[in-house]
């Protein structure tokens, strides 16, 4: 008569299954990072997402992750001294200009040495608990969302422009 419906996934839960190594120092790739509002904790968060990489330099030993508060208000924030605009200047090579924005992307597609632990509870799993040192990059990477205007002052035409820290920085690993 009647068909028995079958009900999807009955008795089966998922959970977020993370990767957990020996805790300790691991040379590692920072493949991405993402900004997002955690509601659980009422607050917004970095996550950067790090692949561990073996001692033969090629194969990945696990790909574990770093969070970073960015605060509670209607839009992340990182003050000067919460752990994200601390790593974010050292990831750079120096502070940020005035009116930068503290992209993610100083962090991403670069070689670090971390510190890996675990975390507490009943299933713990491996995560980056710091990083010792940035690897690869070039330093003061950081990208002004603002533009010099129209009229400001400019330099005489045979006067070379001040330089920054970042444009000393390159024209020296020219040489």
């Amino acid at each position: 008569m009647g068909r028995r419906r079958r009900q999807g996934g009955q008795g089966e839960v998922g959970w977020g299954d993370y990767d957990r190594v020996t805790p300790g120092k691991y040379r590692a790739y920072c493949g991405s990072g993402s900004v997002y509002c955690d509601r659980a904790y009422k607050r917004w968060t970095a996550i950067l997402r790090f692949a561990l990489i073996a001692p033969n330099g090629v194969d990945v030993v696990a790909r574990v992750p770093m969070w970073l508060a960015l605060g509670g208000g209607q839009k992340p924030h990182a003050p000067r001294r919460g752990r994200y605009f601390q790593e974010w200047v050292r990831a750079n090579g120096g502070p940020p200009i005035r009116g930068d924005r503290l992209s993610v992307r100083v962090f991403t597609r670069r070689m670090v040495i971390v510190i890996v632990g675990d975390t507490d509870g009943a299933a713990p799993y491996s995560v980056v608990k710091e990083i010792v040192s940035w690897e690869t990059g070039s330093t003061c990477q950081s990208v002004s969302s603002h533009s010099v205007k129209e009229g400001s002052k400019k330099a005489p035409e045979n006067e070379p422009l001040p330089n920054d820290g970042c444009q000393k920085a390159d024209s020296e690993n020219d040489e």
